[in-house]
């Protein structure tokens, strides 16, 4: 090895069996062919233009997707808060047949609150409107309530869950069995 004039180290190279063999640190090792380049590649990294589509393809994605998993997102919501309605009605008959006692599901509007206990404590959620036609009033309280008997039978009748104003689920009360059934209705009407 030899230095030259700039202060690099000059490797010799001879000829072996066709192959150049570069000997320097370490012995002797054969060259490999360097391929040529595209031009404007660099080996690198990624160019600031590169960075930018990338982040500016993200960003399209994520403005894409963030409204359907809201909008999802209060589906959701919405599906609990029905299952958990009609889960209070379908305890409030199997409380009454299991204690032997009239059990009575309210109602209360004013204050957007259903239940068993009284006063009901489980909220109604502002985009919820629940209607029904023929629920007797407690005189004493003014809640609309559902009459679970021992024998499984009711006073009260169904129930439509209005959400936002647009989509309608019956909550149907067999008045013989007090068994509960929910159906998807159509769109809700003013």
């Amino acid at each position: 090895m030899r230095e030259n004039r700039t202060g690099f180290i000059m490797m010799r190279t001879r000829e072996s069996n066709g192959r150049k063999k570069q000997e320097g640190k370490g012995g002797p090792r054969v060259l490999g062919r360097s391929r040529a380049l595209p031009p404007g590649f660099h080996p690198g990294g990624f160019t600031l233009i590169e960075l930018l589509v990338v982040m500016m393809i993200m960003t399209v994605v994520i403005a894409m997707t963030i409204p359907r998993v809201g909008s999802n997102w209060k589906q959701i919501q919405d599906s609990d808060f029905l299952q958990q309605f009609t889960e209070t009605l379908e305890r409030s008959r199997l409380y009454a047949m299991n204690s032997g006692l009239p059990v009575s599901f309210r109602l209360n509007g004013t204050n957007r609150v259903y239940g068993v206990e009284s006063p009901p404590a489980h909220p109604i959620p502002l985009n919820v409107e629940i209607r029904a036609n023929r629920l007797e009033q407690d005189p004493g309280t003014g809640d609309f309530i559902i009459t679970f008997y021992p024998d499984g039978s009711l006073v009260g009748d169904d129930v439509d869950v209005i959400f936002d104003n647009t989509r309608t689920y019956g909550v149907h009360i067999d008045p013989l069995f007090g068994t509960v059934r929910v159906e998807r209705g159509g769109e809700a009407g003013g």
